[in-house]
């Protein structure tokens, strides 16, 4: 309850509006095509590509505002909520700064295992690509099954059985009641 309030207060200062988001999730997820998007969120998206992508390359959050307010001539304001709309489209949004920081240093890693797969320095490669993949939880072990202490506790059923006389011959008060015991 406590973390659905947190992230319901964490959506509010960001001023992500989920439904607005909710085209590019569905372009994400392949349901919709880049062409059934209006002109106005395909610009949008690629303005997200491009905000994201210079996150991942490790650029720093007032370098990104700057180039976004430079770039797409909007003000500071503007260029925030641009960011924290990218962030929560890429980085989900349970945990919007977290997840979004984990993903991109992930991105990062990836970035930096193949400039150095090209520069042929092998022992970096393999340390910049394991530290990607420990970020994307790769070698996480996964619990399967179900917990058996939970089959361990008696379980009690309580029965609840009302009966309905129709019959309005029979007679008022205690003798129209009966009782049945479920034992027998």
């Amino acid at each position: 309850m406590a973390k659905e309030k947190s992230i319901t207060r964490l959506r509010k200062l960001l001023k992500v509006n989920e439904s607005a988001l909710d085209p590019y999730y569905r372009y994400y997820l392949k349901e919709i095509e880049f062409d059934d998007l209006t002109s106005m969120q395909q610009e949008k998206l690629e303005r997200y590509m491009k905000i994201w992508s210079w996150y991942c390359m490790g650029r720093t959050k007032e370098v990104i505002l700057s180039t976004i307010m430079r770039d797409y001539a909007v003000e500071s304001r503007q260029a925030q909520y641009d960011l924290a709309e990218t962030i929560a489209l890429h980085g989900r949004l349970d945990q919007v700064q977290k997840d979004g920081l984990r993903v991109a240093s992930r991105e990062f890693h990836y970035l930096l295992a193949q400039f150095a797969m090209k520069d042929k320095q092998w022992d970096v490669a393999m340390r910049a690509r394991k530290e990607g993949d420990v970020l994307a939880g790769i070698y996480d072990t996964e619990d399967m099954g179900w917990d058996p202490t939970v089959w361990n506790k008696p379980v009690k059923e309580v029965w609840a059985v009302q009966v309905i006389n129709n019959n309005f011959n029979a007679p008022a008060g205690d003798e129209a009641t009966q009782t049945i015991d479920i034992d027998e």
